[in-house]
């Protein structure tokens, strides 16, 4: 009586073991197919992407040539500039401009401090 048991018991644990390992490979099966799919449409995306990625690329490179031209323009101009006005006269009105703007702000500075004085009394 004791092994038929025994043998129903583990007749019923192969069965059980037989349904999950089933089951488990079902799983792994539905897996490997949602994985298959994810695969291919992480493959179109990209795809996609770097079709329209390319011109959008291509223009900003564009556009950063266009504006770098430009800067050196620029910075040859102005440097032009500044030898222009190294050998002419405005030298001495560049000078002038700093002092008068130092006399400006201590002119300033002493005309708050003149009506903080008198704002206290």
């Amino acid at each position: 009586m004791d092994n038929t048991q025994l043998y129903h018991g583990l007749t019923f644990l192969s069965y059980a073991t037989g349904v999950i390992v089933i089951l488990v490979g079902v799983m792994l099966v539905k897996l490997l197919f949602d994985l298959s799919k994810l695969t291919k449409n992480i493959d179109e995306t990209t795809t996609i992407v770097k079709t329209e990625l390319e011109p959008t690329l291509k223009n900003v490179n564009k556009s950063v040539e266009i504006v770098t031209g430009i800067i050196v323009k620029t910075d040859d101009g102005l440097k032009k500039v500044k030898e222009f006005m190294s050998k002419t006269p405005f030298k001495i009105l560049g000078k002038l401009t700093s002092l008068t703007g130092k006399a400006t702000k201590g002119f300033f500075t002493g005309l708050c401090t003149a009506f903080k004085f008198f704002a206290k009394k």
